[in-house]
């Protein structure tokens, strides 16, 4: 058996190649729910306690979610066809408002449904959370954000894509959290 210059035996290469050859590219929507996902578990992770001496940390869990739900929102513009400077932007509402009605109305269900409170009232309040709270530092006065809100949309994003889309779940815990009904709170990471 010969190894190339990458330590990976030239039979196996030949064999990724081959398989990704078989498959194709990626399709974006899928490369963005992935991408989205791997966020979202990032921000959920923030949110664990894992021991003594151990703290929470809300304000990079809050930027993670709301860029989660910029990346959802792209993703859910791409499932229905939508290009270029469509998918640009990080003002949720903006990208919200591209939606299709249908669409919009799927998020809103499932958002009243989590959070018990119109997505109409609590879209404008965090429309621009990505761009304010990524420099949360430079923050003057008081700028307090509905962690749980943000979380609760993010997982409702998360179930209208794979909704349409039920080909990107990947089930496991990752999942299982994502689409648990309290978000955005801290999470007791148990040993055994």
């Amino acid at each position: 058996m010969t190894t190339g210059s990458s330590g990976i035996p030239d039979d196996i290469r030949e064999w990724i190649k081959a398989r990704v050859r078989e498959r194709g590219p990626v399709p974006i929507v899928d490369r963005m729910f992935r991408h989205g996902r791997d966020y979202h578990e990032c921000a959920l992770r923030c949110l664990e306690l894992r021991g003594d001496g151990q703290t929470f940390l809300f304000p990079p869990a809050l930027v993670l979610l709301a860029f989660v739900v910029e990346i959802y929102l792209k993703g859910l513009l791409a499932v229905e066809g939508k290009t270029g400077k469509e998918l640009h932007g990080h003002k949720h509402d903006e990208l919200y408002a591209r939606l299709l009605a249908e669409t919009q109305a799927k998020i809103s269900k499932r958002y009243q449904e989590r959070h018990c409170q119109p997505l109409s009232e609590d879209l404008p309040k965090y429309a621009d959370l990505f761009v304010r709270h990524r420099y949360a530092y430079e923050l003057e006065g008081a700028h307090e954000t509905d962690m749980s809100g943000v979380a609760q949309l993010a997982s409702s994003l998360y179930e209208t894509l794979t909704e349409i889309r039920p080909d990107l779940i990947c089930p496991g815990l990752v999942h299982d959290r994502i689409i648990a009904p309290n978000q955005g709170v801290p999470i007791a990471v148990t040993r055994s």
